[in-house]
């Protein structure tokens, strides 16, 4: 082998070798993934079987139903102040101030009662409330006691003072705070201080127990209640809410309040029609079914709620963070395609060799600029724009603005390619069969780059959807899927994206807790969006170049 062969050799390995690193550490990257991830569904599913055995998802119907209440409480209100409002734009020495005075005092006294009616389910939503929270507490200690006895009898600890088997702890339905401090004991005069840590001796006493000095599982209690005291309050609710409207004699100053007040009464007509499906939801509800699987996947996929640190139940929906990530995809892509795409057609078939030098450095300049500074620029000045024609500086129009900045050059550089390698005969040939220019590029030249100025859109999107600082700074951050019925005004909601909630709470999570994992999935979504969106263009600038 000569001095030449050498060479060619070693730069053959060198690249090579770089090439296999690569497929080597997307794999890890893969493998990471997918393994701190996956383990997400098994804590998800345990977490919602103790939702449903601590009686939390009891409570949480009865506080949806109150919350229905609330909103018919609501319309009444609304009602009643729009009458205090016209009320008090009557002048004092008019005789109508006396008659429209009587009908909002009578209105007030309709209110109170409607709100001292519906107290009645309020008092009971808080009873459910705390019972759930101390049964919750409950089998979270059950389960560190269960794990701290394995862990006693695995390093071969004397019995002592925690001489209980695992059978018998997992028996218990109650702990006295007595035995919980006795076992803690056991442990630190053991030296297993990391074991003492994990039994909390006053467990439940912030908020008080159900039995001074233990902590119960109180299900049993919470499921007799649906027989024994849930029916008589809605009997006592219903006979007094149809009271309350039936003897009120509709009497406004405001034509539209009566209007109002006809859609209260259709809608506590609907109410009432609802309420023996919440007491059959309630009465038939089982503690000890179990949790399937499934469920907790559709949870991930097709929850609507990302709710974390909740003191009743944290939620892990998906959909509020990827229809915020795709609505600001949107808005940037209809913004940066038409921009993108008409710059690379006009430098490539339009612009002079002078123009070029200077449009295309200016077009690529902005793809070194960094995320964090266009996102300052955002919430300083551009959030100020946007709220002239907003509610709100920062939200998804704002986020999707910017964006649409950074992806032009990205969109612009790979369209700009696609039309370099367009055959330089095909637009001789139309240019001399009398086509113009503008009639070249629209029929001749596009139409044969199309698939690479769709491949360019696509990786666009990627670089779009997979943006995280500008999202994080300007998008608004309020988790929740965008009101897609408002029209237009959908564009101008804060929103709030994959990328954001992993950049935000990915630093105050516990390492392998559930919040973690489930962090993990989100970024299983977007690797997952970014292969599907490479694999659509890889296959698109194929087809394209086979068919030169």
């Amino acid at each position: 082998m000569n001095s030449s062969q050498r060479k060619d050799h070693w730069i053959k390995i060198f690249f090579a070798s770089n090439a296999v690193t690569s497929i080597i550490i997307l794999g890890l990257i893969t493998l990471f993934l997918f393994k701190e991830g996956v383990e997400f569904f098994g804590q998800y599913r345990d977490a919602l079987e103790r939702y449903r055995k601590s009686g939390m998802e009891y409570a949480t119907v009865v506080t949806k139903q109150h919350d229905d209440q609330t909103l018919l409480y609501r319309y009444l209100e609304s009602i009643l102040s729009q009458e205090v409002e016209s009320m008090e734009g009557i002048a004092n020495d008019s005789t109508k101030k006396i008659q429209a005075q009587a009908k909002t005092k009578a209105l007030l006294q309709l209110t109170r009662e409607f709100q001292n009616t519906k107290e009645f389910l309020l008092v009971y939503e808080k009873k459910m409330v705390k019972w759930a929270a101390e049964t919750k507490l409950f089998l979270l200690t059950k389960s560190d006691l269960i794990d701290v006895k394995k862990e006693a009898i695995s390093s071969d600890l004397p019995e002592e003072d925690f001489s209980e088997s695992i059978e018998e702890l997992n028996d218990r339905q109650s702990f006295s705070h007595t035995e919980l401090a006795r076992w803690q004991n056991y442990f630190i005069r053991h030296k297993r201080e990391d074991l003492a840590k994990r039994i909390n001796p006053m467990v439940g006493t912030e908020s008080g127990t159900h039995k001074t000095g233990e902590i119960n599982n109180l299900t049993s209690i919470i499921q007799e209640s649906a027989i024994t005291q849930y029916p008589d309050i809605l009997t006592k609710q219903d006979n007094r809410f149809s009271t309350i409207l039936s003897d009120y004699k509709p009497s406004f100053i405001l034509s539209k309040s009566e209007a109002d007040f006809k859609k209260a009464k259709d809608a506590l007509s609907e109410y009432l029609i609802n309420v023996p499906l919440y007491k059959e939801r309630l009465t038939t509800w089982d503690p000890t079914k179990d949790y399937p699987l499934h469920r907790a996947f559709s949870g991930f996929l097709l929850g609507k709620d990302w709710v974390t640190n909740s003191a009743r139940h944290d939620w892990y929906g998906v959909l509020p963070l990827l229809s915020g990530s795709l609505l600001v995809s949107l808005i940037a892509l209809a913004l940066a395609i038409p921009f993108g795409v008409g710059s690379a057609i006009y430098v490539n078939q339009v612009a002079t060799a002078r123009e070029q030098t200077f449009i295309k450095p200016g077009i690529e300049f902005i793809s070194a600029i960094p995320s964090v500074l266009i996102g300052f620029f955002g919430i300083a000045v551009l959030g100020g724009m946007v709220s002239l024609i907003a509610d709100e500086r920062l939200n998804s129009l704002t986020a999707g603005f910017l964006l649409a900045l950074m992806t032009v050059p990205t969109i612009f550089t790979l369209a700009e390619d696609a039309l370099n390698n367009v055959p330089r005969a095909l637009r001789d040939a139309s240019l001399s069969l009398g086509a113009t220019r503008w009639q070249t590029c629209a029929r001749v030249i596009f139409p044969s780059a199309i698939t690479g100025i769709i491949s360019a859109i696509l990786l666009g999107f990627g670089r779009v959807i997979g943006e995280t600082m500008v999202v994080l700074l300007c998008a608004g951050n309020r988790i929740a899927i965008p009101d897609f019925t408002s029209g237009l005004g959908v564009f101008a909601q804060p929103v709030h994206t994959m990328t954001g909630i992993i950049a935000q709470e990915m630093g105050e999570v516990e390492f392998g807790s559930i919040h973690y994992r489930a962090l993990f999935m989100v970024g299983i979504a977007l690797f997952l969006i970014a292969l599907l969106v490479n694999f659509l263009s890889q296959t698109i600038a194929g087809r394209y170049k086979a068919s030169y």
